[in-house]
């Protein structure tokens, strides 16, 4: 596990391109951001590194090749408008649902709402699987402070 100065700062907030901080991974919150910082700046490793064990394979297949990654996320992050985490569902004590939207001025998409799973490993809040987001989602959910 570790804390960076912004661990604590990114809670409902929304993250514009400049705000994108390697966050640590001691809150789900902090790891999702982090992962998206790692993804930003083409760091492979780091990506890998803040994926949850059981979802790497298939992490694996989405990244792509290593020696091209850094090259075609930073194409991606270049239209990178920002990242806002709108909810929380606690799952168990080590599992914990984000609802959360970003938008890119091109491709991907210029607005996506999706849920991830994340997953505490050994301390630190990894990634795992995520998903489209479905408003029955919302049943249980505590929304974020919007900031």
């Amino acid at each position: 596990p570790r804390t960076t100065p912004a661990t604590e700062s990114i809670k409902g907030q929304f993250i514009g391109p400049a705000q994108l901080v390697d966050a640590g991974n001691t809150t789900p919150e902090a790891a999702l951001v982090s992962g998206f910082w790692a993804q930003s700046i083409g760091d492979y490793d780091a990506v890998m590194a803040s994926t949850e064990p059981k979802t790497q394979a298939d992490a694996k297949g989405w990244l792509g090749d290593k020696a091209t990654f850094r090259g075609r996320s930073q194409t991606m992050f270049a239209s990178f408008q920002g990242l806002q985490i709108l909810a929380r569902k606690t799952v168990a004590s080590d599992k914990v649902e984000l609802k959360y939207q970003f938008s890119f001025k091109s491709a991907p998409a210029p607005r996506v709402t999706k849920i991830i799973e994340v997953v505490k490993v050994n301390g630190a809040w990894r990634g795992g699987h995520t998903r489209a987001y479905d408003a029955n989602w919302d049943d249980g959910s505590e929304p974020e402070p919007q900031l």
